[in-house]
């Protein structure tokens, strides 16, 4: 097993999908390059992820964290000062990759000198896409080039850790999504190159969701945080034109909920 660490998988779990968090460990497993670690913030049935963890430890660097409070915001938070690699990538316990993801993402670093890489997401099982992607590589130019991605496209270098996650958002927090948009959002803010690959480097059953009015509270609120109440407006008329939701209601209330919250 290679000592250099350069990439560091963050894996938060409750500990109850075992089959799928195995799955993953499987996965990283058969990578073609070892040049990586796992991170595992468990927040749930510790004994049996522990376990689990230590089964992979002559495989390649495991490090198995336990949290004891609630939330992947949080989990993500805890899991962030164990990490050793100079790159960061965003992993839920029921995804997995293809064999040559850990050399995919370190090229993609190496090649575009960013801060950020977004790849895309394919359901291996089913052979489709798990949204629609652009076909084309890009730097991300706008804020809005942002909004629609998810949190296992995400690798960042260890650098940005220090903004952390907002923990009022995410599973398992006051707003339960959100939390990769809003991350995103503060780094190229801040300055953070993000680069967009059109390339599969994460497999992750597609799944197809009804509307959800916590989804868009949530929503709301990560407006309030990042944009002005003229976009906020905006973006439902736009829902209310291409999707015939009409989600202003739900929209301002997560909106003024957070406004007050800070205030």
């Amino acid at each position: 097993m290679e000592d250099l660490v350069t990439i560091s998988f963050l894996v938060p779990t409750l500990g109850t999908r075992y089959d799928e968090l195995k799955r993953l460990l499987e996965s990283l497993e058969r990578q073609e390059s070892k040049c990586f670690e796992v991170v595992v913030v468990a927040q749930g049935n510790y004994e049996v992820v522990e376990e689990l963890c230590f089964k992979y430890d002559d495989s390649f660097r495991i490090q198995y964290v336990r949290d004891e409070r609630k939330g992947l915001s949080r989990a993500r938070n805890c899991g962030l000062p164990y990490c050793k690699g100079d790159i960061v990538v965003l992993s839920d316990d029921d995804c997995w990759y293809p064999k040559d993801a850990v050399k995919q993402i370190y090229q993609y670093f190496e090649r575009n000198s960013c801060d950020v890489v977004l790849t895309q997401i394919y359901d291996e099982k089913k052979g489709i896409y798990y949204k629609n992607y652009s076909p084309n590589e890009e730097c991300i130019k706008s804020p809005f080039s942002l909004l629609s991605r998810s949190s296992i496209e995400i690798a960042f270098k260890k650098e940005l850790a220090s903004k952390e996650f907002d923990e009022a958002f995410g599973l398992g927090a006051q707003y339960v999504c959100c939390e990769e948009i809003d991350f995103l959002l503060r780094v190229y803010k801040a300055g953070a190159r993000v680069v967009y690959v059109p390339n599969i480097t994460v497999y992750h059953e597609k799944k197809y969701q009804t509307k959800n009015k916590h989804r868009i509270v949530a929503k709301g609120a990560l407006y309030a945080k990042n944009f002005n109440v003229l976009i906020g407006i905006l973006i439902c008329v736009r829902d209310l034109i291409l999707k015939r939701e009409n989600n202003f209601k739900l929209f301002f209330k997560g909106y003024y909920e957070y406004i007050k919250r800070e205030n």
